[in-house]
């Protein structure tokens, strides 16, 4: 038996504010907001009891930031993975998003870990269309479930990683209700069949459910 929990990024600082972005060196990057923090330390008292083995983030600050509170409280290490990333839609970015660098994230998180060599399981192209996305995801999830099995992993990314790990364990039948923000799915598997064990949980929010208008 294996267990993956799945956990959307707390609330961002563009939903916050939505002035932010004008300004920003990196507009499609923001980081969390002074509420999305504390949803993301509610997150990581939470996750504290769950025996994770390890935790894997997308690459993108508010899903980084996100996971330090969980490391924080867990003492757990980071591993950062493309593959959990954004959807890279034309609609949203108009090139590649701006992300920092493995070394920047880790020299500002005290808990990401840089693998040697690094070994992502897969790569984000732009632009890229939702079903391809999902196959991406879907894919990583897969991926990470494999290399690192027998252990229970806590995967942070964006609403549409919660969707696509499903798509790609569970199957591409999975009902797609949304996403809350800094929300809990876990997925379990026995005998080599993944089902469903939670969905979109927010019982450790104080406030329950930050739903957005899309899966960011």
């Amino acid at each position: 038996m294996q267990t993956l929990w799945l956990a959307r990024h707390a609330n961002r600082q563009d939903f916050a504010d939505p002035d932010w972005a004008a300004t920003a060196d990196r507009p499609h990057d923001p980081g969390l907001s002074p509420d999305g923090v504390r949803q993301a330390k509610q997150l990581g008292r939470r996750v504290a009891a769950l025996g994770a083995d390890r935790i894997v983030s997308s690459p993108f600050l508010r899903a980084v930031e996100t996971a330090y509170h969980a490391a924080d409280a867990m003492d757990t290490p980071i591993l950062l993975e493309p593959g959990l990333g954004e959807w890279f839609n034309d609609d949203w970015f108009e090139t590649t998003p701006d992300t920092l660098d493995p070394a920047t994230l880790a020299a500002r998180f005290e808990h990401v870990e840089i693998q040697q060599p690094p070994e992502s399981c897969r790569q984000p192209t732009y632009p890229e269309s939702r079903h391809r996305a999902l196959a991406r995801l879907g894919a990583t999830g897969q991926c990470l479930a494999d290399r690192h099995a027998g252990e229970t992993l806590l995967l942070v990314g964006h609403g549409i990683t919660v969707q696509g790990v499903l798509h790609g364990l569970v199957g591409e039948d999975v009902p797609d209700p949304g996403c809350p923000l800094a929300s809990l799915t876990k997925v379990v598997t026995r005998n080599g069949a993944w089902t469903i064990a939670r969905r979109n949980d927010t019982s450790h929010l104080e406030n329950g459910a930050r739903a957005a208008d899309r899966l960011a």
